[in-house]
């Protein structure tokens, strides 16, 4: 199987280096840039740089990773942006998942956790750090309920929680009796009708429309 490509956006230069040794290490991923800055970033994709994965770090000199994201999101439709962070508080949770990432990543657990939890998400698993999924349930459970049309299936409903609640689709898929391509269409079928992109954006947005109860 080829080799995921990614970008490594990190100012620190060991962790990006352990970071993107451990990856290529594993034969599974490829690294096809390693920055410091998002700036540079820019240019190299202004150029023609392409991947399908980038790892972005938020704390960066000169244009922050928040900023960023939205200018990667821009300029790489089809790559998926990861947060890679030691900034777990929910203001920037939630900023970055407003701006379009795809989930968020604590860096705390090391260059072997980041592969690690790629490698969960690669097989379906919720690409949010255990402290950020918590955190992000946790604060949509607690706002007003806002009700919308929005109307979700129950096998829709089901996927959905069982997701929240920590099962990788593949899990879900087992647990449901289903194929994990029926899995991944209901899920799709969710995404459209909840106008998210990302399962961490589906599940909050069916929190907060009154469609999921995780009690």
């Amino acid at each position: 199987m080829k080799p995921v490509s990614f970008i490594l956006i990190e100012d620190h230069t060991l962790f990006r280096d352990s970071v993107a040794e451990a990856l290529e290490d594993s034969g599974r991923y490829q690294c096809v840039g390693s920055f410091s800055t998002m700036e540079e970033t820019l240019h190299q994709v202004a150029d023609g740089l392409q991947t399908n994965l980038v790892l972005l770090d938020l704390g960066l000199p000169g244009m922050g990773g928040l900023e960023g994201i939205g200018l990667i999101r821009e300029k790489l439709p089809l790559a998926r942006v990861f947060i890679l962070t030691a900034f777990h508080d929910r203001e920037k949770v939630f900023a970055a998942l407003k701006a379009g990432a795809h989930g968020y990543l604590i860096k705390t657990g090391g260059a072997l956790k980041v592969l690690r939890t790629l490698d969960d998400v690669a097989e379906g698993g919720v690409p949010l750090d255990p402290q950020i999924a918590g955190l992000v349930l946790q604060a949509f459970q607690q706002l007003p309920q806002k009700r919308e049309r929005i109307e979700l299936s129950e096998q829709e409903t089901e996927v959905l929680r069982r997701i929240a609640k920590g099962m990788t689709k593949k899990e879900a898929a087992q647990d449901m009796s289903l194929s994990l391509h029926t899995v991944d269409n209901y899920l799709r079928r969710a995404f459209e009708k909840l106008h998210v992109q990302s399962l961490p954006a589906a599940v909050a947005a069916a929190i907060r429309s009154g469609l999921l109860d995780l009690a």
